[in-house]
């Protein structure tokens, strides 16, 4: 018998809950749905019977959202917590942001609902993994989204949203705006021509990759690099660049849906943000971390795991999913390690991708050199299909001269 999500809806207001009810009235023979109009009768129901999901308001009399979640959080820690609000200050968010793994702003609609809720369940075992949950707790304050994507975000909920508008908010922050327009620019996006307008970056590049070169931005801009010299923020840069377009192309490459290009771009930008994370906020531990890799030759992520018991990917996934990244963004963010499975998925194309960098460009010296997972590709056809995309990449990316093809000897030992 296939297991049926359970979701619990809570909200003290009577109509909220209706017109849930209401909008999800579809999805009535996939998930079990529970009503709650307090915390109170929220963790009543918490005794009765097992839920997967709870999606909870923040403002409410009583016990509020930031409390119940709390709760819930240390009660049912494998249970995915969404927070549901309208304007929420600075002082509530704090208070329940360890507690919630995804916010969703009001009023939203039927479909983006279930996409938030069913993208968070399948990064469920990310999300809600005990020892990466407990790191969270030392970081003194993860990072808060950037004003401008919030503004960003209020704008596309309207009925007719501006792109004129979207523009003139992101033009208002200058030095962000300089950041953009140059990156835009850079060999590694391959535009045919100078882009010399954000609203002109938008229309070529769709507002989605626009969105996470605002999150990449604010988050590099975070690290001070002096802290931690043996991470070059650079290097950093251009690999997930390249990881983006990489995956963008093979994508294209085997005719997926424009909306998958779309996502993978996304994800690649944001794969490795864990990275400037785990660096700024335990700038000790993770030299430990570097100098592990340059002494064993191990990758990265198995290194964090000796010295953080999670990894970069994990922690990027759980700040994406937190500021409201897509399910698809987050899953292949959080799995880009550890995929294993060939179905053209997010994951699964931002992994290739990932690997295919990792051997065609010499990242950093103490770096190894990333071999795909056993079934990330099918049996006997690795060396072929990752041949197949690297020259498929190169015939569609003028900016990536210095591009070399996988080691003939790698590449053997793939087809085998």
């Amino acid at each position: 018998m296939i297991h049926k999500i359970a979701v619990l809806f809570v909200d003290d207001e009577p109509n909220v809950l209706a017109a849930i009810r209401r909008m999800l009235r579809s999805k009535s023979d996939d998930w079990n749905m529970a009503f709650a109009g307090s915390g109170v009768e929220a963790l009543a129901l918490f005794e009765e019977m097992d839920f997967d999901v709870i999606v909870s308001d923040i403002r409410m009399p009583g016990m509020d959202g930031a409390e119940l979640l709390t709760r819930v959080k240390d009660s049912y820690p494998g249970v995915i917590r969404i927070a549901l609000s309208g304007q929420v200050d600075l002082t509530e968010v704090m208070r329940s942001i360890r507690a919630v793994h995804q916010y969703i702003s009001k009023p939203c609609d039927a479909e983006q609902l279930e996409r938030k809720i069913e993208g968070a369940i399948k990064s469920r075992e990310i999300l809600t993994d005990e020892k990466m949950q407990n790191l969270v707790t030392e970081i003194d304050a993860l990072p808060v989204i950037p004003k401008v994507f919030q503004l960003i975000e209020e704008e596309l909920r309207l009925k007719e949203p501006s792109i004129d508008k979207i523009a003139e908010y992101i033009s208002m922050d200058v030095g962000l705006l300089a950041k953009i327009l140059k990156l835009v620019n850079s060999p590694y996006f391959g535009l045919p021509s100078h882009i010399s307008s954000i609203y002109q970056a938008i229309t070529l590049l769709g507002l989605d990759t626009i969105k996470a070169l605002i999150l990449s931005t604010h988050l590099f801009s975070m690290h001070d690099e002096e802290m931690l010299p043996n991470l070059s923020l650079d290097l950093l840069w251009e690999h997930s660049f390249r990881v983006s377009n990489i995956a963008r192309l093979i994508a294209q490459c085997e005719n997926l849906d424009k909306s998958i290009a779309v996502h993978v771009r996304m994800a690649g930008l944001l794969h490795d943000v864990g990275k400037l994370i785990l660096a700024s906020n335990f700038s000790e531990r993770y030299e430990t971390v570097l100098s592990k890799v340059a002494e064993s030759h191990l990758p990265i992520c198995d290194c964090e795991m000796d010295v953080f018991g999670t990894t970069h990917a994990q922690l990027g996934a759980y700040l994406m999913g937190l500021w409201g990244m897509s399910g698809e963004v987050v899953h292949g963010i959080g799995y880009h390690h550890q995929y294993d499975e060939f179905d053209l998925s997010v994951p699964m194309l931002v992994s290739a991708a990932n690997v295919i960098d990792h051997h065609c460009m010499i990242i950093h010296p103490d770096y190894v050199r990333i071999s795909p997972n056993k079934h990330l590709l099918p049996e006997g056809q690795q060396g072929e299909l990752l041949e197949k995309w690297i020259n498929y990449v190169k015939d569609h990316w003028d900016g990536i001269d210095e591009f070399q093809i996988l080691d003939a000897k790698i590449l053997d030992g793939l087809r085998k």
